[in-house]
């Protein structure tokens, strides 16, 4: 049999209540005071910005930036920002290789009846490195100075060993790191990417080439890896995904 559970606040494990309600309105805690988020009016509109396509296939790692245009009756917007994810490192002569780390996102609900537009941008993704340094850091996506998100941290294989470290966000209501990179030292396994609000990337072993394009981040997620001196098709994988700006619109 179904219940209900009624709480008026959710505390974490510190005794910081993370979300509470005050005076019928919903507080979410930022990490330095409380942000009230109102109840929005009705959607108008979504507007994506990215280079990504919606395909698993996909190997965009294009930045880029614009201007959104306030649309007549909107006066409210709720923003999803994510950085760009960081590009693996793999290497020919042996299994070892290290995930880029994911793109932050920040989560921000935004009165812009006093504004007519705002400025963006959707950071890059970071390129693989093969055989030698790190893969290379996901670019910073911003909409505006309400928020921003920071890009993951490329993989790397040599000393300290290390998936790449997952963005940092700020600025939103709710602010979400990216997640880290995966380290591998040995032959029974292959790396997953840092992850983000939208995606992971997945491994790929050295016998299969179909799959390659799995190791590509998209939406800001980290690149992963494989075996890829046995993998011509994996070569051109492994780079982080670029991040994304999506700006949901209401009256």
């Amino acid at each position: 049999m179904a219940g209900i559970l009624k709480v008026d606040q959710i505390q974490n494990t510190a005794g910081v209540n993370i979300m509470d309600l005050q005076n019928d309105n919903l507080r979410i805690w930022n990490g330095s005071g409380y942000s009230e988020m109102t109840t929005p009016g009705a959607l108008i509109g979504i507007k994506t910005y990215t280079s990504q396509n919606g395909n698993w296939a996909d190997r965009s790692t294009s930045g880029g930036s614009g201007t959104w245009t306030k649309p007549s009756g909107c006066n409210h917007v709720l923003v999803y920002v994510t950085g760009g994810g960081g590009g693996c490192r793999c290497n020919d002569n042996n299994y070892r290789g290290a995930g880029g780390g994911g793109g932050a996102t920040a989560i921000k609900y935004i009165d812009v009846s006093g504004v007519n537009s705002v400025n963006y941008t959707y950071g890059g993704g970071g390129g693989y490195a093969r055989n030698g340094g790190r893969g290379g850091s996901g670019g910073t996506s911003s909409f505006g100075n309400y928020c921003s998100a920071s890009g993951g941290q490329g993989g790397y294989t040599d000393n300290p060993y290390e998936g790449g470290r997952g963005g940092d966000a700020s600025g939103g209501d709710i602010n979400l790191p990216g997640g880290p990179g995966e380290m591998s030292h040995g032959s029974n396994r292959e790396g997953c990417s840092g992850s983000t609000f939208w995606h992971k990337a997945g491994s790929n072993h050295h016998n299969s080439s179909d799959g390659a394009e799995s190791t590509h981040g998209q939406w800001g997620s980290g690149g992963a890896y494989g075996y890829y001196s046995q993998n011509g098709h994996a070569h051109n994988n492994g780079n982080g995904g670029a991040g994304c700006v999506i700006v949901w619109e209401y009256t």
